[in-house]
């Protein structure tokens, strides 16, 4: 599963995001986690989540935006949860240890759930997930974030693109990833569309006043819709309840945003539930999870198409990034 490790392509992004951090006084430890984190969204395809907005978090460092020597801790806990404060440490750094945490409490209680504040960005969600799924552990891991969204039928921006993400480890072949925003896109899809020079395709977005809009520069002054209509509101509220106001963390529109010049936290929070399948099913998983993927993609199809699991896009892209440059050597 995590092969691309191994590539000349993800060696050579981690190197360099490893040593501008280093540069930047970020701790060994902490830039190898930062390091992978955002060579492992670029391996995916998650290019927005990636080396390309490092600069940005080298500017925050720079504002003192992030406590690069945090003390992260547990605050409160029984033996099915915890409630971890971030510390305004580096927002993958903080999310990987709660991350670590739930997965050796994990380890005893078959189910463990992390509630996390004090936080920031925590980058690709799908990030976290893999590195649980890679070791046997189904994770559901969400998030909520800086407020671009409004309330069905409002204009004003009360939830973030909150996302959310699981991945399912099937033996001896690739996850089942489900990554994704409660928006229709991220609000980085904007930039990108921009920089392109392209239109934003219809129902995107909204103006600042609540009108369709198919321009970039309108779209990131307005309001992104949710997916799913009223669905994706809906999510999108959980998400940030669970995430935000039940961890102890910021919710609504008062989440700290990430383009600024701040040197306060975000105050972003995290929901964890991490599952040892084989505790709670037994060692049949393998077995059930092998026959409940064969069953989907053996499945009849429409003349034309192909079945396709969440995730399969995700993989393709990672083959043909390591593919692609192993050819060019």
């Amino acid at each position: 599963m995590n092969t691309y490790l191994n590539s000349d392509i993800y060696i050579t992004e981690y190197n360099e995001i490893y040593s501008k951090l280093l540069e930047c006084g970020v701790d060994g430890q902490s830039a190898h986690i930062i390091a992978d984190c955002f060579a492992t969204a670029d391996i995916f395809g998650v290019t927005s989540h990636g080396i390309a907005v490092l600069p940005s978090h080298i500017d925050r460092i720079k504002n003192g935006g992030y406590n690069l020597n945090p003390l992260i801790s547990v605050i409160r806990e029984t033996a099915s949860f915890a409630v971890i404060d971030g510390d305004n440490a580096f927002g993958p750094v903080s999310a990987k240890y709660c991350l670590d945490y739930g997965i050796n409490k994990c380890k005893s209680s078959g189910v463990f759930t992390v509630f996390s504040r004090n936080n920031n960005t925590f980058g690709p969600a799908f990030y976290y997930s893999l590195k649980a799924a890679e070791q046997g552990f189904i994770a559901f891991v969400c998030s909520n974030s800086p407020a671009q969204m409004a309330p069905s039928g409002g204009v004003d921006k009360l939830f973030g693109t909150n996302p959310f993400t699981m991945v399912i480890p099937v033996p001896n072949k690739d996850p089942i990833i489900v990554d994704m925003s409660t928006s229709v896109v991220a609000k980085s899809k904007f930039k990108e569309y921009k920089k392109l020079g392209k239109k934003l395709p219809d129902g995107w977005a909204l103006d600042k006043s609540g009108n369709p809009t198919n321009d970039p520069d309108e779209a990131i002054n307005g309001i992104v819709m949710p997916m799913g209509g009223f669905k994706g509101y809906a999510i999108s509220m959980l998400i940030d309840i669970v995430a935000g106001a039940l961890s102890g963390a910021s919710y609504l529109n008062k989440v700290g945003r990430f383009y600024s010049n701040s040197a306060n936290s975000m105050n972003v929070g995290f929901y964890m539930t991490i599952i040892d399948p084989y505790q709670v099913l037994g060692y049949e998983y393998d077995e059930i999870i092998s026959n409940y993927v064969n069953t989907i993609r053996q499945s009849k199809h429409i003349s034309g198409n192909v079945i396709s699991i969440p995730g399969d896009d995700r993989i393709d892209y990672k083959n043909k990034m390591i593919g692609r440059h192993d050819n060019e050597k």
